[in-house]
């Protein structure tokens, strides 16, 4: 058997939320919103009225690999997969709670082991029935196709039951996975995981028909390696889903289309299509949107004006809801959404490299409010936890969250170059005697003006930082290797729980040079701190407590406060920011809104248009500087 514990599901945070964290600040900050993936949310009200039938949902997206849900690593594949396939759970437009799809119901045994679920009746795009048998295979292809990139959800992070060879490989057909009958899909854990119901929302765990690939999971490669006829016709011509649209065509590197399934389980789309227009480009597809050539579109922070943002209000999740306009290439007021998401991005130490007194100088001259207007023009929300406002410990998250940082946070909300200068100056550092550190982050635009902030505040405080700029492969080579001193990332969940963020501080995972690294912090590790520890204890209640109980949470809660107190104390991690999605909507589309699990997530089935605005694709994308890769 697999070791489904603690230490398997943080490989699984490390590959996709670590990933997820640079490509989320890109859009965030950069072309932003629409552009990985979004559709989600609407500007003022406009999810109102008797929703038309007709017209084509037009979307810009990046560079689409492929439309196999177990190898679909990207946004880009992995927004279409969504709307091809269809899982047993759902996040349903984005939002943080799960609900079920293709499950009719579920009910799960007394030790959380178990869990038995009944199907709907519906049917694949193909007229077969979804059958518990659809739903074996598919996970069966998660584990073992050659092609997944993600077979760790199900056999580590999931952790159903298997077994393995002498090389810790899964052995076929072992998982404890049973189609008792048609409609009956029973799933046997290792452990209790308070997480599965949201893991199984992920799209990895999309159903498809049994032996969707001709000839079985054997046949997916040849002799060489290479990917199978077979297996290309479905990946990349055929795709077969039980989702609210159908696949179409696939022009590589330039668009991709679907069209409504109009014997689909749920509410049947409104459109006819959807066309995903590829562009790369920040500038060109921003141009390509003012054109009105897409009906959602992000707006880059350098031509985005938050004086444009008008008859505003927020809604009881903490979205605002408004207008946007004039644009000035068009003339157009838009529908304007803004979204808090689950996500933190933070500033890290080596701790092996930099000491404690200069962890702390750039924790009191770090001002996050600052950070948030001068850089970010308020678009995204200062940062003291690493755990998001949206999933805080307690019955009013983001109320207690507040109240945290106001009673405990030691570092103050303004810049404290004074403080910073004190703490330097009783380790002994002074104007003859600076401390040179050596700041890097991955190539943007924004990390570059926020390490100058910090670097002339810091220089008041003994402190030399010198800033260097790295591609972001590069970034995360170095830092495993251990070859940084301080650097910035971030982490957008994978799934809407603290520990799902915290395990980034469990001291453990900060060692660098090891299997599973996640911060390359090296805390605690030559020499135990009375924080470390303090963090190491929290983390073994956390894992210790996995039952989706009230005990078990309470019990979590406690731990997940003390580890970011731990980190307060030794200042592993400065958080920086909590980041937000914007979606700006011409206002002829109609949409519901999407939640903080992002607009990836979100289907379109709900989305229409005003007969006025009908159209097919119009223009031809701008040169997007011949650049087509993501």
């Amino acid at each position: 058997m697999t070791d489904s514990s603690g230490h398997s599901r943080r490989r699984f945070l490390q590959a996709t939320g670590g990933a997820a964290g640079a490509a989320a600040l890109a859009g965030c900050l950069g072309f932003g919103g629409d552009g990985d993936g979004s559709g989600g949310g609407n500007g003022s009200g406009n999810g109102s009225g008797e929703p038309q039938k007709g017209g084509t949902y037009r979307k810009l997206n990046s560079t689409i690999t492929t439309f196999d849900p177990v190898a679909a690593g990207d946004t880009a594949s992995g927004q279409i997969v969504q709307q091809l396939f269809d899982g047993l759970m759902n996040y349903p437009n984005g939002e943080t709670n799960v609900t079920e799809l293709l499950a009719k119901g579920y009910e799960r045994s007394e030790d959380f082991k178990q869990y038995t679920f009944t199907l709907k009746d519906a049917t694949f795009h193909n007229g077969d029935k979804v059958t518990a048998s659809d739903f074996k295979y598919s996970f069966e292809r998660l584990a073992r196709s050659p092609h997944s990139v993600r077979s760790y959800f199900i056999l580590d992070s999931l952790g159903v039951v298997h077994e393995t060879d002498d090389q810790g490989n899964y052995k076929p057909d072992t998982l404890g996975v049973e189609a008792q009958n048609e409609t009956t899909l029973v799933i046997n854990l290792n452990e209790a995981f308070a997480s599965t119901l949201q893991m199984l929302a992920y799209s990895s765990f999309a159903a498809h028909p049994v032996d969707s690939v001709a000839g079985g999971i054997g046949n997916e490669t040849t002799e060489s390696g290479d990917p199978s006829s077979a297996y290309t016709e479905f990946a990349q011509k055929a795709p077969i889903g039980a989702g609210p649209f159908q696949f179409v065509n696939w022009n590589k590197g330039i668009s991709a289309d679907a069209e409504r399934y109009d014997d689909y389980h749920g509410q049947t789309a409104y459109v006819d299509k959807v066309h995903w227009q590829v562009i790369e480009d920040d500038e060109a597809a921003f141009q390509y949107a003012m054109e009105k050539n897409v009906d959602t579109f992000g707006i880059p922070t350098a031509k985005y004006s938050p004086s444009k943002v008008t008859n505003t209000s927020k809604d009881e999740k903490g979205r605002t809801i408004g207008e946007y306009g004039p644009l000035q290439a068009n003339g157009e007021t838009v529908e304007y959404l803004k979204v808090p998401e689950v996500s933190t991005f933070y500033f890290a130490f080596n701790t092996a490299k930099v000491p404690k007194a200069v962890r702390q100088a750039v924790a009191y001259v770090t001002n996050q409010q600052q950070l948030s207007s001068q850089v970010f023009k308020d678009r995204q929300q200062p940062a003291y936890h690493l755990t998001p406002p949206l999933i805080y410990p307690g019955a009013n998250p983001g109320q207690e969250y507040d109240s945290h940082v106001s009673d405990a946070y030691p570092y103050g909300k303004e810049s404290q170059i004074d403080e910073a200068t004190r703490v330097m100056e009783e380790a002994g550092y002074g104007p003859d005697n600076t401390f040179s550190l050596n700041f890097t982050h991955y190539e943007s635009q924004v990390w570059s003006e926020i390490a100058q902030i910090l670097s002339q505040q810091l220089g008041q405080a003994h402190v030399d930082m010198s800033i260097e700029q790295a591609k972001f492969a590069t970034l995360l080579e170095r830092g495993q290797k251990g070859d940084l001193e301080a650097y910035t990332l971030g982490w957008i969940a994978d799934w809407p729980a603290p520990d799902n963020f915290l395990q980034l501080i469990y001291p453990p995972n900060t060692h660098t040079g090891k299997t599973g690294v996640l911060t390359y912090t090296n805390w605690g590790r030559d020499e135990p701190t009375a924080a470390s520890q303090k963090a190491t204890e929290a983390w073994k209640t956390i894992q210790n407590n996995p039952q989706p109980t009230d005990e078990a949470q309470q019990a979590r809660n406690e731990a997940y406060i003390k580890m970011e107190e731990a980190n307060w104390e030794d200042v592993v991690l400065v958080n920086a920011f909590h980041g937000a999605t914007e979606r700006f909507m011409y206002s002829y589309m109609h949409a519901p809104k999407f939640g903080a699990m992002g607009p990836s997530r979100q289907k379109y089935n709900t989305f229409w248009k005003e007969q006025s605005a009908r159209g097919t694709v119009s223009g031809t994308p701008p040169n997007p500087n011949g650049s087509n890769s993501s």
